[in-house]
C-alpha cells in the first residue's frame, strides 16, 4: 500500500504545534493563569483546563515528530548511502537526535511544569537542545548531499534557509536559557515592568517562543525532499503461518 504526499505530515505537525499552542496560550490569559505578555510555552499548559489541551498537542506532535524523524533517515539511507560515506554516519546520528527530540516533546506535554517540574524540564531541554541539533545534523547531510552532485533538487536555496535557521535556533535557544538562568538568580523578577530581572524574563520568554517557531519552520525546509518519495506498507504472513491460509 502507498502513500503519495508524505509531504502533508510536515504541514499538520507545523499547523498542529501552531493552532495547539496558540490556543493554550489563549485560554490560559482568558483564565488569567497567564500573563498576555508571552510567558513560558510551558507555563501556557500549567492548569486546567489548558493543560489539557497542551498535552494533547504535545503527544499528537511528538508522534508526527517521530515519523517525520524516520521517514528522512529512511529517505536518506535508502537513495545515498552508497555514495557518501559520511552521510551514513551524520544520518544515523541525526536518527537518534532527532528520536530524543520527540520523545522530550512527548515528557514535556505529559508531565506538566507545576506537577513533576523536573521531568518537565528535562524534556524540554531535549526537545529544543535536541531540535538545535537536528537541525545542524540535516543541514550538513543536505549540504553533502547536494556538494557531491548526488542531487541538484531544491537547490543551494534551500539548503541556505536550513543552516540560516539552524543558526537562528541556536541563537534563541541559547538566549532562552541563558536569560532565563539569570533572570532566576535576581530577587523578585516579575515586579516592575523597568526591572533587569523582568525584562530578562521577557527576553526568555519571547526567546522560547521563536525557538519553538523557527525549528517549526526548519521542518518546513524538508517539504521539497518529501515531495519526491513515496512511502509504501508491505503486510504479509510469516513463514510459518502461510501453510494454514
Amino acid at each position: 500500500m502507498g502513500f503519495l504526499g508524505v509531504e502533508i505530515m510536515l504541514v499538520m505537525f507545523a499547523v498542529i504545534m501552531a493552532i495547539g499552542f496558540l490556543t493554550t496560550y489563549i485560554v490560559a490569559v482568558k483564565y488569567d493563569h497567564v500573563t498576555p505578555y508571552l510567558p513560558y510555552i510551558s507555563d501556557t499548559g500549567r492548569n486546567p483546563p489548558e493543560s489539557c489541551i497542551f498535552t494533547t498537542i504535545c503527544s499528537i506532535s511528538s508522534f508526527f515528530l517521530f515519523l517525520i524523524v524516520y521517514v528522512r533517515f529512511k529517505h536518506i539511507r535508502h537513495f545515498y548511502y552508497d555514495n557518501v560515506a559520511r552521510i551514513k554516519c551524520w544520518n544515523s546520528v541525526a536518527l537518534v537526535v532527532g528520536v530524543l527530540s520527540a520523545f522530550g516533546l512527548l515528557l514535556a506535554g505529559s508531565f506538566q511544569a507545576g506537577a513533576v517540574p523536573v521531568v518537565h524540564f528535562t524534556g524540554a531541554m531535549t526537545i529544543f537542545f535536541g531540535g538545535v541539533l537536528y537541525a545542524w545534523l540535516q543541514s550538513i547531510v543536505s549540504y553533502q548531499i547536494y556538494h557531491v552532485n548526488l542531487t541538484r533538487h531544491g537547490g543551494s536555496v534551500a539548503i541556505f534557509f536550513k543552516f540560516l535557521l539552524s543558526v537562528l535556533a541556536t541563537l534563541v535557544v541559547v538566549t532562552a536559557v541563558v536569560s532565563g538562568a539569570i533572570a532566576r538568580n535576581i530577587p523578585n523578577p516579575h515586579v516592575g515592568v523597568t526591572g533587569a530581572g523582568h525584562t530578562l524574563h521577557l527576553l526568555s520568554t519571547w526567546a522560547e517562543w521563536l525557538a519553538a517557531g523557527t525549528l517549526t519552520l526548519f521542518f518546513l525546509t524538508l517539504h521539497t525532499d518529501f515531495t519526491r518519495i513515496q512511502v509504501n506498507i508491505f503486510v504479509q504472513l510469516r513463514v510459518n503461518e502461510a501453510t494454514y491460509v
